[in-house]
């Protein structure tokens, strides 16, 4: 019974406590399958906890569609679509996967002040063009913005009057350049950003996890600890919380063992006493006169010689490990005793007890020599 409730303890607390301790800990997190891996110096706000998990102004969120997210103060959310932490650059693009309709009406701009991050390329003006099917022949065009009847191009704002373009004017726009891709894709690409502050790349080039110092410090180090695993106070918190149920529940089980052994040897003294006075009793009837046998006296018992067993098990009879009365195997520090008529050997405590009710030998039955005398 004991042992039960050691194990309902050890997996209560491994189902409720321990996934506390890891999440409170956790180094890295994604929103869906098809999401970049969240690390430092990025945190997901709504899940790691830990004020020192990320780096101010790298704060990630997730939204209805499970989307992760980085909101930009002065530009507004973004979807995150990739993560370079080797060489510190993150792909952003608009909840709809058409960044060029942001710049179409020419009135919008992209502002990262109040952020970490800059523009992993210049800023360019650009033409976004409304042309026929016919005429838009001449360049590739938006996929996001087109359909059968007219296709929407984007080309760099020419130094020649614009009456030259063969498509009407929409717009014109600063652009990051990189947005040249954005041209005939069906999955439009984003807007590449890079940050310096805090510089992690030594760690990621060697493998290495970046973190803060401790918890009070801004400087970031190098952590021996693969980011691809558990952090330190991750590990520790597993430790602990399978650790301590394990050897708690280890120990209920010895104890429950010990106590079945216990309870087996003690029946089969019984029956042994039991089969021993039940064979004294027919002899008795039998014989005339009987020769009632007693158990030895302690002083007898304690004369035979007995010796107490190293860690290297040395045995008289190397193959004989076992005890003959408790059926148990002999263990390192234990004291045996030995019959000295017949060299058989027990343990001190089984031989003592077993000759205090019974003359004779458990194996060979033959009595003491001082016995045999009478």
């Amino acid at each position: 019974m004991a042992a039960l409730n050691i194990f309902i303890t050890f997996f209560f607390f491994l189902f409720f406590f321990l996934p506390h301790i890891t999440a409170a800990t956790c180094p890295r997190s994604t929103c869906t399958s098809h999401s970049p891996s969240i690390r430092f110096p990025f945190r997901l706000a709504n899940q790691q906890k830990l004020s020192n998990s990320g780096y101010l102004g790298f704060d990630l969120s997730r939204n209805n569609q499970k989307q992760t997210i980085l909101t930009l103060p002065s530009s507004g959310d973004f979807v995150v679509q990739n993560i370079n932490y080797k060489e510190q650059i993150v792909t952003i693009n608009n909840p709809e996967n058409c960044l060029p309709k942001l710049f179409l009406d020419g009135n919008y701009y992209f502002n990262l002040t109040d952020s970490p991050f800059t523009f992993l390329t210049d800023i360019r003006n650009y033409t976004f063009l409304n042309c026929s099917t016919q005429d838009g022949t001449w360049a590739a065009s938006i996929a996001c913005l087109s359909d059968d009847y007219y296709k929407v191009l984007l080309v760099p704002t020419p130094r020649w009057p614009t009456s030259w373009f063969p498509c009407s004017i929409i717009s014109t726009a600063l652009v990051p350049i990189y947005s040249l891709q954005w041209r005939d894709l069906d999955d439009v690409l984003g807007i590449h950003l890079s940050w310096n502050e805090p510089d992690c790349r030594s760690c990621e080039a060697g493998g290495l996890r970046c973190e803060f110092q401790n918890a009070t410090s801004s400087q970031v180090q190098c952590s021996v600890s693969s980011h691809t695993g558990l952090s330190g106070s991750a590990k520790y918190g597993i430790i602990i919380g399978v650790g301590i149920p394990g050897i708690l529940c280890t120990l209920g089980i010895g104890l429950y063992v010990c106590d079945r052994v216990g309870r087996v040897r003690d029946g089969l003294l019984h029956q042994r006493q039991s089969i021993t006075e039940l064979s004294t009793a027919v002899d008795q009837q039998v014989e005339p006169a009987p020769l009632v046998i007693v158990g030895l006296d302690g002083r007898t018992i304690e004369s035979y010689p007995n010796f107490q067993l190293d860690e290297s098990l040395e045995l008289p009879e190397p193959d004989d490990k076992t005890c003959s009365i408790c059926l148990c195997e002999y263990q390192p520090k234990e004291t045996i005793r030995i019959i000295p008529d017949c060299n058989h050997y027990f343990h001190a405590s089984c031989i003592y007890e077993w000759l205090r009710k019974n003359p004779t030998c458990p194996l060979c039955r033959n009595p003491p020599e001082g016995l045999l005398k009478l």
